[in-house]
């Protein structure tokens, strides 16, 4: 299975650059996903990244929780949402410990999905991710 992290990044600060390293974050959890099989309705899944001001201008555009899966590409999204405002101050580790909840929960809302895949095991699949996160963290961070 295909993995990627879309990025929706504001700059709504003067360093307004992300410090964490989600390009690594991104090739670690591929290299170990890209032989797995967890059911034939899904072979690519998108992770939103979205980092903004809460209370900011652009807050307006980011106000929803996004799940999508799309049947003719077998491609299913999600999206999770991070305050520029509380991000901001946190060192790597707690940055990344909040990356790995949201993440989890995000794959947590594929069963909540009006339409969903239906050969998709998105419980083995954020089972996985989780035991990938830990790796991370135990070899990376």
């Amino acid at each position: 299975m295909e993995f990627e992290i879309k990025r929706i990044i504001t700059n709504e600060y003067y360093d307004g650059h992300l410090k964490f390293d989600l390009n690594q974050l991104e090739q670690f959890i591929s290299d170990r996903l890209i032989k797995l099989n967890f059911g034939k309705d899904v072979v690519k899944y998108f992770w939103g990244f979205e980092l903004y001001r809460f209370k900011g201008g652009f807050a307006q555009f980011f106000s929803n929780d996004i799940e999508s899966w799309k049947h003719s590409s077998k491609w299913l999204v999600t999206n999770s949402h991070f305050d520029w405002d509380f991000a901001k101050d946190l060192d790597d580790y707690n940055f990344y410990e909040m990356i790995k909840n949201e993440m989890i929960i995000s794959i947590g809302r594929i069963n909540d999905m009006k339409q969903k895949p239906k050969n998709f095991d998105y419980l083995a699949f954020q089972n996985e991710i989780e035991k990938i996160l830990e790796d991370y963290k135990k070899n990376v961070v």
